[in-house]
């Protein structure tokens, strides 16, 4: 299995697929030009390679695990043994800097100090707003066939969805948010605030994979997965 695989067998087992990988590249398009117009290419690379990385990474674990699969698409990435689509981790990326964004709004409006503190009520807001949309998407898009989740998982489940999944986006949008968020205030130059954002993995990483067993170790223990 390579890094980059072709399917020739586009939308195949799906409904849909063309207008949500449309909508999804035209939303990324859009929001990498508006972050390069306003903040420039490092802070671009900043905002959007780290949660690129990191969700490659997440995603073929995923897949490679046995817990969900992607068909139809078109190019998928490979790198712990599990495809997942071009277009699903972009999407990630502009899941990351839009809440991201809109938490920094509404918060500035009730909390205007900018310290540790406003940090983690921002991505606290980010991690309920991505959420929130993923209550709506993952069921159409496990009804529509964009991504099947494994019938075998137990534990609690919404519209074929495990709650799990759930915890599991607002924990890397919370942690993500947090990195970002440091790094983007810290005193360093932005070169150095570039690689210091995708250096950093390792630690927020660590932090999202620790944080999400304990979760699922606690709904184990009391029966809920």
């Amino acid at each position: 299995m390579g890094f980059i695989e072709i399917n020739l067998n586009f939308g195949e087992n799906t409904s849909l697929l063309a207008p949500f990988i449309a909508m999804i590249s035209i939303v990324w398009v859009f929001l990498v030009y508006y972050s390069y117009k306003k903040y420039g290419t490092k802070k671009t690379i900043m905002y959007f390679l780290p949660i690129i990385i990191a969700t490659l990474l997440i995603e073929s674990a995923g897949v490679a695990g046995g817990r969900y699969y992607y068909p139809g698409y078109i190019i998928y990435l490979s790198v712990v043994g599990g495809a997942v689509p071009l277009i699903i981790i972009l999407a990630w990326s502009v899941n990351l800097f839009l809440f991201m964004y809109m938490g920094k709004y509404f918060i500035s409006k009730v909390y205007q100090k900018q310290n540790y503190i406003q940090i983690i009520l921002i991505s606290l807001a980010a991690g309920v707003f991505g959420v929130c949309l993923d209550l709506l998407e993952d069921p159409i898009a496990h009804y529509n066939n964009w991504w099947i989740w494994e019938t075998s998982l137990n534990g609690i489940k919404f519209f074929n969805v495990p709650i799990l999944n759930f915890i599991g986006w607002f924990v890397l949008i919370f942690f993500m948010s947090v990195a970002t968020l440091l790094i983007e205030r810290s005193r360093f130059s932005e070169n150095r605030k570039v690689l210091l954002s995708i250096s950093s993995l390792a630690i927020t990483g660590s932090a999202i994979f620790i944080f999400h067993a304990l979760i699922v170790r606690l709904f184990e223990f009391v029966g809920l997965s």
